[in-house]
């Protein structure tokens, strides 16, 4: 009897040691180091509808007069401190670079309130206003830092980005464009937003193998948890969003190959024009995961593959036009 427990102890501990491994492989993502750059980083709260709301704030040095504003939207369960880190602090470096502030603002307990009617999480729960947080962010910066309100942008990652969407169909007029990735517009009816109208120039950048926004559409999840509704493909929330922008011909298609030899996936970079100018772009990564592509930070496994076909936060920059 002695000698089967033994055993079965001994078979428990190899179970355990199994589970632990597999969970450090698929969980484990060092942090990138912090860069030297030309300021630091602070944070701040502002008071919108009786909510006492916190963000992060970087402004690089020798900034000029009017100068654009990029704020990042963080997913569920991050914070902005956390959000800045998974982008490798490449919005910070190309702040410096190209003169722009940066803000990472913190969601409601730990979400944002975005399009998805279905979903359960707080913010939306509770129908925090969020899109009144962003505008007075973007409000307080214009007063207190001097940015050029015109030259307003979003990047989103996950439900951030989604909240981003919400910015750029609900108020086009405050943000210049936004970026979202790993996202895709709600069907009609589990979108509690506008539709089939202009909306602020979107770029997107979407894993074929996202195992949470399914790329083709369908219920978006938490690895078949917590439903946040049904999704639209990416390739028909880009036409929706082109269409409302004027947009009636075919995409310009090409492709983009992984700056690492290793890498299996790659980019299809598509286009939608509106006299002579690009008002939807979509970046199909083949292969690529739930994750924000960029060579500094490699996600989670369990998120799926981190490209190297396309740079995230560099590419939101370019399509922004902040050179």
């Amino acid at each position: 009897m002695s000698k089967v427990l033994r055993v079965g102890g001994l078979m428990l501990l190899v179970f355990i040691a199994i589970v632990m491994t597999a969970g450090f492989y698929f969980l484990y993502s060092p942090l990138p180091i912090e860069p030297r750059l030309s300021e630091s980083i602070h944070r701040e709260t502002i008071n919108v509808g009786g909510r006492e709301r916190s963000f992060l704030t970087y402004t690089p040095s020798n900034l000029p007069p009017a100068s654009p504003l990029v704020i990042v939207l963080h997913g569920s369960l991050m914070d902005g401190n956390l959000m800045r880190r998974w982008t490798g602090y490449e919005f910070d470096r190309l702040a410096d670079e190209r003169k722009f502030v940066v803000l990472y603002p913190d969601g409601y307990k730990q979400n944002w309130n975005d399009c998805r009617k279905k979903a359960t999480y707080p913010a939306k729960l509770e129908n925090v206003d969020d899109v009144g947080f962003l505008q007075a962010l973007i409000a307080h910066l214009k007063k207190e830092g001097g940015i050029d309100p015109k030259r307003v942008y979003i990047f989103g990652y996950s439900n951030g980005g989604s909240m981003a969407i919400r910015m750029a169909l609900e108020h086009p007029d405050e943000v210049a464009a936004i970026a979202g990735v790993s996202v895709s517009l709600p069907v009609p009816e589990d979108s509690s937003c506008p539709s089939g109208r202009r909306a602020s120039p979107m770029m997107v950048i979407d894993g074929t193998s996202d195992p949470i926004n399914p790329f083709d559409g369908g219920t978006v999840s938490l690895f078949g948890f917590a439903s946040r509704g049904r999704s639209q493909s990416a390739i028909q929330s880009l036409q929706v969003i082109a269409e409302g922008d004027g947009a009636t011909s075919s995409p310009t298609i090409i492709r983009l190959d992984p700056a690492r030899h290793d890498d299996p996936t790659w980019v299809e970079h598509m286009t939608w024009l509106q006299h002579g100018v690009v008002v939807a772009e979509l970046n199909a990564v083949h292969g690529g995961g739930h994750v924000v592509p960029q060579p500094v930070f490699r996600f989670p496994r369990l998120l799926g593959q981190t490209s190297s076909a396309i740079d995230a936060p560099k590419a939101a920059a370019d399509f922004y036009g902040v050179k």
